[in-house]
């Protein structure tokens, strides 16, 4: 209660603490900032780079592997395969065409687990054997997708060790389209005069995998 005739004690403010000062310039490029940081988080660091390629092809596309049937009942074999003109994923031209000698050619999507598999498989038979002599191995990566596993594919390839050259597919698949493919993994074998003696689709064992091998030297 206030008594009459006392002054009451004046009553003093309490001090509010200043306001902060943020500037808008300051708080744009955070945004844009935070932007970045998320941008090269989901694509892997920019990895788009090598993830896709350029490629060229020339030279008339295989027709599309069916996978039933005897190899005799394969309209490619014996055809000449396209030549597809394109790089690695450090930039490195790589080249696959008929002038490229025996080989078996190995198309790749890092998504696959069956690819998953082969790949593995295949690098420890390499390392072991060395392979087929005179018949070289090469691979195809195609049919990338940024959010699917193992992406990007040259880090997946480089973890499990893969020795061979690999030619980096562009965004449509052009080079997997030009040799027929329809599924993953897909395997051409090519003799010295560039025919394919030879397609197939899914995991190989190593001794059907040899014996393709061997065919496509002419053994």
């Amino acid at each position: 209660m206030t008594t009459p005739g006392k002054k009451r004690p004046a009553t003093r403010p309490t001090p509010q603490p200043a306001a902060r000062r943020i500037p808008i310039a300051g708080i744009a490029f955070g945004v844009v900032a935070a932007a970045i940081v998320a941008a090269i988080a989901f694509t892997g660091g920019g990895d788009d780079d090598t993830a896709f390629g350029s490629v060229v092809v020339s030279g008339a596309a295989l027709p599309g592997f069916t996978g039933t049937g005897a190899i005799a009942d394969d309209p490619a074999v014996g055809a000449a395969i396209p030549s597809v003109d394109g790089a690695d994923f450090e930039g490195t031209d790589v080249t696959i065409g008929p002038d490229s000698g025996a080989r078996g050619i190995l198309f790749l999507a890092h998504w696959c687990s069956h690819c998953q598999a082969e790949v593995p498989r295949v690098v420890e038979w390499l390392a072991t054997t060395g392979g087929v002599p005179g018949v070289e191995i090469a691979a195809v990566s195609t049919a990338t997708d940024p959010v699917q596993v193992n992406y990007p594919p040259d880090e997946w390839l480089e973890r499990e060790g893969w020795p061979a050259p690999v030619l980096v597919d562009d965004e449509d698949g052009t080079a997997f389209a030009a040799f027929g493919g329809t599924s993953f993994p897909y395997w051409v074998f090519v003799d010295p005069q560039g025919r394919v003696v030879a397609r197939t689709a899914g995991e190989l064992d190593i001794t059907t995998l040899e014996a393709y091998l061997t065919m496509a030297g002419g053994g």
